[in-house]
């Protein structure tokens, strides 16, 4: 082939001189007369409709050795001539003879032969063997033509994995960016079809790079260059902006999404549905119940499983009413509740206090042969404790290991929690030694419910003893530990103990959180020096924690207690500036507040109020009026409620 034998005569020329200089001269600057011939404005005028292969070069060495050029130079092959060249260079690299290949390919750039094995459909296996050859031998630096042009090649001949690699390392390169990345791949295309794939692995790379903004970007720009990502990759950013708590960003994806008319599928939704009902907007995860059957997609188990875990979760007065009619739903549609389905359910009734629905659905889920596991188990157990009905939790906890299910160390910190709150320490330590010869690991959670269990005894040596053989196991403490220590010193009256403790969780950068607030703005109330506690709520407010509602009701609770009423409605109002209503504790605090300071009809319109709004009264409600309204001689206006 006249041409590359051209080529190579006077790569040999130029090497000889300086083979020490630059071993694998990939761009050797020749003088403007030998090279002159291979860019004559005639040929290339000529090339549209000849039948001739051409590449495209730009800012290279070459083109500034040619010193008057200063249009993108180009290097014109015959068809027949280009086909030779590529097929003879692939066999030298598939012989892995580098030495012949230096020579054959020195006036190309990397980037200007892969645009050669691009236009030319040459194995990609080769190409990738090419690229990582002039890396490795010779330090050559790829440029982002380079790896554009090379992952044509890939995503062409189908290598996903090579392309994922190679993605990896522009992505990872300082000055990477999405736009010039989108605009270096379709300048690379060399009249091939932009490849779909390598936008679906560039988005899952970032995603696995924590680059979501820049996957978000990703799925912008694509619709400039024609390119639709695929909807699998499009649910992985969706999933990683709801784990990663970006769901305002998620939401906008999804609806980017539909704009497109990219179609969505059931996992989609899903994750949609999941995000939503993270955030307590369930009404809107609903809604999209309708959506997806307008797109022909079929609510799942997991659709329905997802909201019915957002409505168990939500923390409202009858919130299981909402997810029993979706397991109803579940049901006429054909579809079979699976074990996550009855878990949730059976976990949200014992979280709201209502055992006995929560054995109800125990049952139903034996009967659709359903079989529960540890996570069952460990939600009753959970439930009963929290209900003082520890002896029967126990009960169910020999009952698990007889059907063959093996505890956990969950199953062990509820029991231990419930011998702790009956003041059963010793009991719960019992415990502890056999979660050791059960070979389970005592973790943080199993220390600190034994910790407060001694120090709500207040048996603070006890606490402090626990603690050090906490630490030997090599289980730091943490907030909740300093919280349990504190809520002790404090119950006795020890504040100098419990400023040692804030000074030693600075010392040891463990950060105070609301509950640590909390108790102190609890003990400071009942040792009547609200003023200090307002302090701490206004410090809360300066540089965080944020408050609460206990924070809060605990403050107005303490000006009610020192018959400041008027500071507790203040603090009311201030509430509520900042988003937080007045709930049912609220309500309770100021209305025997106000009872208390004699003014029964502001009382009664608080009431009414409260009513009227739309709350339950609880059995703390019915206590307040009994004792502060009827037993006092006043009778609330309030005919219908109470009977």
């Amino acid at each position: 082939m006249q041409l590359n034998s051209n080529l190579s005569h006077t790569h040999h020329q130029f090497h000889n001189q300086n083979q020490r200089k630059c071993p694998i001269p990939l761009l050797s600057v020749k003088p403007v007369s030998q090279i002159r011939s291979l860019f004559r404005q005639e040929n290339i005028n000529s090339l549209s409709h000849s039948g001739v292969c051409t590449c495209f070069f730009q800012n290279h060495d070459l083109v500034r050795g040619l010193c008057t050029v200063n249009q993108p130079a180009r290097i014109a092959f015959s068809a027949d001539d280009a086909e030779e060249f590529v097929k003879k260079t692939c066999s030298l690299i598939k012989k892995r003879r580098w030495r012949a290949l230096n020579s054959a390919v020195s006036e190309l750039t990397p980037s200007e032969f892969l645009q050669l094995l691009l236009g030319w459909k040459a194995d990609a296996k080769l190409a990738l063997r090419y690229f990582k050859w002039a890396e490795r031998e010779h330090g050559v630096k790829h440029t982002s033509e380079s790896y554009c042009t090379l992952l044509h090649i890939l995503a062409r001949a189908k290598r996903h994995g090579a392309v994922q690699v190679q993605l990896q390392h522009i992505i990872s390169q300082e000055n990477h960016s999405t736009a010039a990345f989108f605009h270096m791949l379709a300048k690379t295309r060399n009249r091939c079809p932009l490849n779909p794939a390598i936008v679906d692995i560039l988005i899952v790379v970032y995603g696995q790079n924590d680059m979501l903004a820049e996957a978000v970007e990703a799925i912008n720009r694509s619709q400039f260059y024609e390119l639709s990502p695929s909807i699998i990759s499009c649910n992985v950013l969706l999933d990683a902006l709801v784990k990663t708590r970006q769901t305002e960003m998620a939401r906008k994806v999804y609806w980017a999404l539909i704009r497109r008319r990219i179609t969505p599928n059931v996992n989609t939704f899903n994750i949609v549905i999941h995000a939503l009902s993270k955030e307590g907007k369930l009404q809107k995860a609903t809604d999209l119940l309708t959506d997806m059957q307008s797109w022909g997609c079929s609510p799942n188990a997991i659709t329905y499983n997802t909201l019915i875990d957002g409505h168990c979760k939500k923390g409202i007065i009858g919130k299981m009413y909402k997810a029993k009619e979706l397991l109803n739903e579940i049901l006429a549609k054909g579809l079979f509740p699976t074990q996550v389905t009855y878990n949730t359910l059976i976990d949200g009734y014992c979280k709201e206090g209502d055992g006995a629905a929560a054995f109800k659905m125990l049952e139903k889920m034996k009967e659709n042969g359903i079989l529960p596991n540890v996570v069952t188990y460990n939600a009753l157990i959970c439930g009963l404790c929290n209900e003082d009905k520890t002896e029967e939790a126990f009960n169910l906890h020999g009952e698990m290991q007889e059907k063959g299910v093996v505890p956990s160390i969950i199953t062990y910190n509820s029991l231990i929690n419930g011998l702790c709150k009956n003041g059963q320490t010793i009991k719960g330590e019992e415990l502890l030694d056999e979660i050791t010869r059960k070979g389970l690991v005592p973790n943080s959670v199993t220390y600190n419910t034994l910790i407060d269990g001694y120090c709500k005894k207040g048996e603070m040596q006890e606490a402090f003893r626990l603690l050090g053989c906490m630490i030997k196991k090599g289980i730091h403490a943490n907030v909740s530990t300093y919280n349990a220590l504190i809520n002790g010193f404090c119950k006795i009256g020890k504040m100098k103990e419990t400023e040692k403790l804030l000074d030693e969780m600075a010392e040891k950068n463990v950060k105070a959180d609301v509950i640590t607030y909390n108790i102190l703005i609890s003990a400071l109330c009942q040792q009547g020096r609200t003023p200090k506690a307002n302090k701490l709520l206004n410090e809360m407010l300066e540089v965080g924690p944020a408050p609460n509602y206990v924070t809060y009701n605990t403050l107005m609770n303490g000006f009610c207690e020192e018959d400041d009423i008027k500071s507790a409605l203040r603090l009311r109002k201030e509430m509520a500036k900042r988003g937080r209503w007045a709930n049912i504790a609220t309500y309770n605090v100021l209305i025997k507040g106000l009872c208390r300071k004699g003014k029964m009809q502001d009382a009664n319109e608080l009431l009414n109020e409260m009513l009227e709004k739309g709350m339950t009264p609880n059995h703390v409600t019915y206590n307040v009026v009994r004792e502060e309204m009827i037993e006092k001689g006043f009778v609330p206006d309030i005919e219908g409620h109470f009977t």
